[in-house]
């Protein structure tokens, strides 16, 4: 089993799958305690695991476990527009804005769907190759055609995901969409955390979304996220095929996942 890891800093396309079967990727202890505890007996889903949810959720930690645990690829849609872009999501948004952000975070996507469905197809046809036409045939009728022949991976999406239509309606032909809910004090504070207040009253390494509105405090930073939180919240459940509250440890936030969706 090899996880794809993403990472911004050492680009990770489809095509270095081949290249990094090195063994501290392929044996490394925790990777082996995870597929220990989880696989055993565990069923490995038809369609893909889609986490969603607000900046600091837990998206891209539960996603790699997840992937560890299902032995499945795990891809995170801010990295990949990294590699395409060679600018971070933050990065884009603030220099070209938020139509030049979400076109670049749609073409993730298609990237996303385009891949897994050619890796679907191949496995589809090794495992048809010297058998009946019909045999292994999917049961799942109720999704079309391009759906049922992408291969199954954990995607970790941005923060602001809910928000493009045309890549929630890639990532809903994909798989199960879950969004991963936290308090508002615990993102809140996630973010006042990151963020660097300077003696000249500048606040950097705010989200755009707060940074855009000049806030002059952490009080007024954590009033303008209340309003975001609020709205973002009533966006994720309506389009979300799970809920999970992320209170708890990473471990115990997998079993969440795992039981949400029936792979526990």
């Amino acid at each position: 089993m090899l996880v794809v890891k993403k990472t911004r800093t050492q680009k990770a396309g489809p095509s270095d799958e081949k290249k990094s079967l090195e063994p501290s990727a392929l044996f490394c202890p925790l990777l082996l305690f995870l597929q220990m505890r989880y696989t055993n007996g565990m069923k490995t889903p038809a369609r893909s695991i889609i986490l969603c949810g607000i900046k600091h959720c837990g998206k891209s930690t539960q996603g790699k476990r997840l992937a560890a645990a299902l032995g499945l690829d795990f891809y995170d849609t801010d990295d990949l527009i990294f590699e395409q872009t060679g600018m971070d999501a933050r990065a884009i948004y603030k220099s070209q804005g938020k139509d030049a952000f979400m076109a670049a975070e749609l073409k993730a996507c298609e990237y996303l769907r385009d891949t897994l469905q050619a890796k679907g197809s191949k496995a589809q046809e090794a495992a048809a190759f010297g058998q009946p036409k019909n045999r292994g045939a999917s049961d799942n009728s109720s999704h079309d055609h391009e759906a049922a022949a992408a291969k199954s991976a954990v995607i970790a999406t941005g923060g602001g995901i809910c928000q493009n239509e045309p890549a929630i309606a890639i990532l809903k032909k994909l798989g199960t969409i879950v969004y991963l809910e936290v308090p508002e004090i615990t993102a809140a504070g996630r973010i006042v955390r990151e963020a660097r207040f300077l003696p000249d009253g500048t606040i950097q390494n705010l989200p755009a979304y707060i940074a855009n509105k000049n806030p002059a405090d952490q009080k007024e930073v954590r009033a303008i996220f209340h309003d975001f939180y609020m709205e973002r919240t009533k966006k994720y459940r309506s389009l979300a095929d799970a809920s999970v509250q992320a209170q708890g440890s990473r471990s115990e936030n997998t079993k969440k996942i795992l039981s949400a969706l029936g792979l526990d």
